[in-house]
């Protein structure tokens, strides 16, 4: 039985559209220095799991998040997002031009080996990304869980980026990813339904945390219309789970936190590495999202 590390190294190949004599090729590369590969990439995600583990003992699990019962995302939190943005733009920028080189399908882009040389160094550089990024975390005092939120809110569900940004990634309801070619509308409303149910089950909970700690304060001081926008948001969501979250558009009190950093997010934003900021997180730690 051929084993998983090679299968999903060549349907990553595939997916490129290299030739099955490359393919072939580096699958006997695989099986004679298979063993150093292995442990270089394995290092890697160790590298960044203990990071990782550092940012959940620190700030809990991703779900756990509570945002301001306001609604509001204060200034400093909107400048700790914008710090780490900032801090891992040189890895973001190293990744991209990796990824928009193996998905180019120009053939004068580069030889097939040039790209199986990519492609190979592409799993430790996601590790170095998500290492980086969330040493960047620690630094700017933020869980990932309020990175996520803010990320969701501000590109999805303000400045309408498509979930379905980045490689050719999927990942699957058992939160297991792999590489895919998208080449039709079916495909990417499947690609599009994936990622907004992912992005589903790790919002909703921190609404509900945000509308509990909201109602223990018997909602003094915050207006009527903001409460019952948050209640009838989670009712929303609890009844359609493929439902972004505020995608008829954010309360006024949530714009007017974003409203002044717009420039800033917008050159902040990376397509080309946006689904690699949620998929492999969760292949760090099954239990990140449940």
């Amino acid at each position: 039985m051929e084993p998983k590390k090679n299968t999903a190294t060549k349907k990553w190949l595939l997916g490129c559209g290299i030739g099955c004599g490359a393919v072939l090729i580096i699958v006997v590369f695989l099986i004679i220095g298979g063993v150093v590969f292995v442990k270089n990439m394995v290092k890697s995600f160790e590298e960044s799991e203990d990071v990782f583990k550092d940012l959940t003992d620190k700030y809990g699990e991703i779900e756990e998040y509570c945002p301001s019962p306001s609604g509001k995302i204060s200034p400093e939190r909107m400048e700790a997002f914008l710090e780490t943005r900032e801090a891992i733009r040189p890895v973001i920028k190293d990744l991209e031009h990796s990824i928009n080189f193996l998905t180019d399908d120009d053939e004068s882009s580069g030889g097939a080996f040039k790209k199986l040389k990519t492609g190979l160094g592409l799993i430790p550089k996601i590790a170095g990304f998500l290492k980086t990024r969330n040493l960047a975390l620690l630094e700017s005092k933020m869980g990932l869980g309020e990175y996520y939120y803010i990320y969701t809110i501000a590109y999805y569900s303000w400045l309408d980026k498509p979930l379905t940004d980045g490689p050719p990634i999927a990942i699957n309801e058992n939160n297991e990813f792999n590489y895919q070619h998208w080449e039709d509308e079916e495909s990417e409303e499947i690609r599009h339904d994936l990622a907004v149910r992912r992005l589903h089950k790790m919002i909703l909970p921190m609404l509900k945390n945000q509308y509990e700690k909201l109602m223990e304060s018997s909602g003094t001081g915050f207006s009527e219309d903001w409460k019952d926008a948050l209640e009838r948001e989670i009712n929303a969501m609890e009844e359609n789970r493929y439902r972004l979250a505020w995608q008829d558009g954010l309360p006024e009190v949530i714009v007017s936190s974003l409203l002044p950093y717009r420039t800033r997010l917008e050159s902040s934003y990376s397509s080309s590495v946006n689904n690699i900021e949620f998929i492999i997180e969760q292949r760090q730690s099954e239990h990140a999202v449940r």
